[in-house]
């Protein structure tokens, strides 16, 4: 990944680190906007859900995650990107290299080896521009991060068609298009609360983000980030996205998604992802739930007869039941069942009872 530099102490990409703050109160923001919440997560586990979702109800969740993942990357690329550096790309120097830029800041994200392929912009109907990804973090999702990125930039609507060259290797195009009305007023992130915590991250020497992201490995050529121990591909995206679009389905849909997410996640936790050896120190687990961005456990305890555990400032609540149920069966090798509520200061209380 040429002209991506990694830090010589931790190995974390520097532009991600330089790009975003890890707090004390277990979240991540973005540094240009506070108010832009990220976490650094297991993508698969994520995408894994929405296939388990699909499969479940029939249908195809495409469109309301690029439109869910449009406004979110809308919002951060606005930020990013300040008023006069956007003025001066559409009046003068073009989308290309503000276009390569935002690519550069995808690959060290995680969300894949991306390049421009070729742009069209003589402010008409028939104005485009088309990526190259390979090994997208998840091609919904990407096809959102273009058409929000596209929409920011160059103050126009957008939406994104894409089409796969060969295995793991997609052409997508933002063209020039208006959005369906009814997921623009819908699709609405609600706002996290943002209590004060007392976290106190180990940080890197060289680059000064958490010591953690020692145990992430930076693939240079794919536009990867991989656990080093579990394998598992990690990725830095807003979880108001994922939170808006299960909440969007258990509205058409009912009660039955939040079990189908939870189950998801179980299940994820027990494929190898989580261990009794760092669920069992309270310290750890905390640790490296605010090093995802996940939110600050001010309460954790298992036992045999179950797990019970608060979470203040969470975010993607659905997958933290799910977690949890999973750590209690991984832990004592033995069924729970797993209740949740959001409190009205918006703490998560998370309540694991041994199965009958």
């Amino acid at each position: 990944m040429a002209g991506i530099k990694l830090c010589p102490d931790c190995g974390a990409a520097l532009r991600l680190v330089k790009e975003h703050v890890w707090l004390d109160n277990g979240t991540i923001v973005q540094r240009k906007n506070p108010d832009h919440r990220m976490v650094f997560f297991e993508i698969e586990n994520v995408v894994g859900t929405f296939r388990e979702i699909e499969r479940l109800i029939g249908m195809s969740l495409e469109r309301i995650i690029v439109e869910a993942k449009r406004r979110a990357t809308f919002d951060f690329i606005s930020k990013a990107y300040p008023a006069l550096v956007k003025w001066v790309v559409r009046a003068l120097v073009g989308l290309r290299p503000v276009i390569k830029s935002i690519n550069s800041l995808g690959k060290v994200m995680g969300y894949g080896n991306i390049q421009l392929k070729s742009v069209r912009r003589i402010h008409g109907k028939g104005d485009y521009v088309t990526i190259l990804v390979e090994n997208p973090y998840c091609l919904e999702l990407f096809c959102g991060d273009l058409v929000g990125s596209f929409e920011a930039i160059d103050l126009r609507e957008a939406s994104a068609t894409y089409k796969e060259l060969s295995p793991g290797i997609y052409e997508v195009t933002g063209v020039v298009s208006r959005h369906p009305l009814e997921l623009m007023e819908r699709l609405k992130p609600r706002p996290y609360s943002k209590k004060p915590g007392d976290i106190r991250l180990e940080r890197c020497p060289g680059c000064g983000g958490p010591m953690g992201l020692r145990y992430f490995r930076w693939d240079t050529d794919k536009g990867m980030i991989v656990h080093r121990d579990t394998g598992w591909r990690m990725a830095m995206f807003g979880p108001a996205t994922i939170d808006a679009i299960f909440e969007e389905l258990e509205k058409e849909l009912g009660e039955e998604i939040p079990r189908v997410v939870v189950e998801a996640q179980r299940r994820f936790v027990k494929s190898g992802v989580m261990t009794a050896r760092n669920v069992r120190s309270f310290g750890d687990f905390r640790a490296q739930m605010a090093l995802r961005g996940l939110g600050n456990v001010v309460h954790f305890q298992v036992d045999e007869k179950g797990l019970s555990m608060r979470v203040e400032n969470p975010c993607m609540h659905l997958l933290l039941a799910g977690l949890s149920l999973g750590i209690y069966e991984v832990t004592f090798d033995s069924e729970g069942e797993v209740d949740w509520q959001l409190d009205e200061e918006g703490d998560l209380h998370i309540q694991v009872r041994a199965g009958a």
